[in-house]
């Protein structure tokens, strides 16, 4: 039997890891989670580059790089180069695999840039996929207070992450509790093939 795979689409500080941690309480199965920030956590900071004290554009990078965003200031969002790229690409190709081997996963993703998506579309066109709204006042208010992230980052992603993107559940995490979403999703991902099996895809909803 295939594995269920659960991807939650979703600009930076909008509650996807805490929704994660509470539907693995209830997933009837061990769900195994990872994503986009696992990718970067793991990559070098020599391969990092940030703008210069004075202003100065981040140099180019293979890697990551930290650029301005498109949405309110402070906005920044991570620019991904070729070498990162060709991660994220195996890394695509892995999640399906393990899904396909009978790995019940849920992958939390922030598709900033086009080559992601494609990525992800592609490798995981069978998954079934929640994209994951908040009010930016809110993501500003929750980015400031968790204290680990380059302040500007969920302006940057929320410009962005919806971009060309449908969904077969939207969320909005700007008010509802994170178990009550973690139940909605639940129940549609339960419902989208019977019994929690994700295969074949439905219509979506943008």
């Amino acid at each position: 039997m295939s594995a269920s795979v659960i991807v939650l689409n979703g600009p930076s500080s909008s509650g996807k890891s805490t929704i994660a941690a509470e539907l693995q309480k209830l997933w009837p199965r061990p769900l195994w989670v990872t994503g986009l920030d696992v990718l970067i956590a793991g990559w070098p900071d020599s391969y990092v580059t940030v703008p210069g004290d004075g202003g100065t554009p981040a140099a180019p990078s293979t890697g990551l790089r930290v650029v301005p965003g498109l949405g309110p200031d402070p906005s920044w969002i991570l620019e991904l180069g070729e070498d990162f790229h060709a991660m994220t690409q195996l890394a695509h190709e892995s999640w399906a695999l393990m899904g396909q081997g009978g790995v019940d996963l849920l992958i939390d993703h922030v598709t900033i840039d086009a080559t992601l998506r494609e990525q992800a579309r592609t490798n995981l066109a069978a998954a079934y996929w929640v994209g994951v709204t908040c009010d930016m006042d809110e993501l500003a208010r929750r980015e400031t207070e968790r204290g680990d992230r380059h302040i500007g980052f969920a302006s940057g992603s929320l410009a962005v992450v919806h971009e060309e993107m449908t969904y077969d559940l939207v969320v909005d995490s700007t008010n509802a509790p994170s178990a009550l979403l973690a139940q909605q999703i639940l129940d549609g991902a339960m419902g989208f093939n019977g019994v929690g099996r994700l295969s074949s895809r439905p219509g979506r909803t943008q």
